[in-house]
């Protein structure tokens, strides 16, 4: 079987070692035990995945990603604050101006904070960033109640009122005693 192998100098063997002297969280320490089983130890990435707890195609990502990104790929920032555009001061100073409109009482659209957010940051974001900006900032939807198209009107409710009274119930009789039910024998009489 012709399996190529990673090959580490003298010099990547040392900065693997002195990076997981570094306190990281745990996918880092993954990612860094990963490289020493396999540049020190010179592990296959089977037993690899078995003590570090990944997947055998994750080990060879994760080497194959070193040698290529260097060890900045493996212990260096990868995300950028959950993909905002905009810091959280500068998203509490952009909805302060529809705070004020809102607070004098004017309607505001999520059309309309889409609209001016897109010009804020220079390009086109989904109506879901909007979403989650304004959930972030504890913002709410608050509508005013709406009447409903097809509702009655009130002269006809009131008509429906006076035609369907507690009247038609009294016309019916007098209910039935509790033992003279249709379908009980003379067994069920007292009980």
């Amino acid at each position: 079987m012709n399996v190529k192998r990673a090959k580490f100098n003298e010099e990547e063997k040392a900065e693997i070692l002195a990076a997981q002297q570094g306190t990281y969280p745990s996918h880092v320490h993954k990612r860094l035990l990963t490289l020493r089983l396999k540049a020190i130890d010179n592990l296959r990435s089977d037993e690899i995945a078995a003590i570090a707890g990944v997947h055998k195609t994750s080990v060879n990502r994760i080497i194959a990603r070193y040698k290529e990104e260097g060890m900045e790929a493996m212990v260096g920032k990868r995300h950028n604050h959950g993909n905002r555009y905009m810091s959280r001061e500068e998203e509490t100073f952009f909805l302060a101006q529809f705070q004020r409109r809102s607070e004098a009482g004017q309607i505001i659209e999520t059309r309309e904070i889409h609209q001016e957010y897109e010009k804020a940051v220079g390009h086109r974001v989904t109506r879901n960033m909007i979403y989650y900006l304004l959930h972030r900032h504890q913002w709410r939807k608050v509508v005013p109640r709406s009447r409903h198209k097809k509702k009655a009107s009130p002269e006809a409710i009131e008509a429906y009122k006076k035609n369907h009274s507690i009247r038609e119930n009294s016309e019916k009789g007098p209910a039935k005693a509790s033992g003279d039910v249709s379908g009980r024998g003379w067994v069920w009489e007292n009980q």
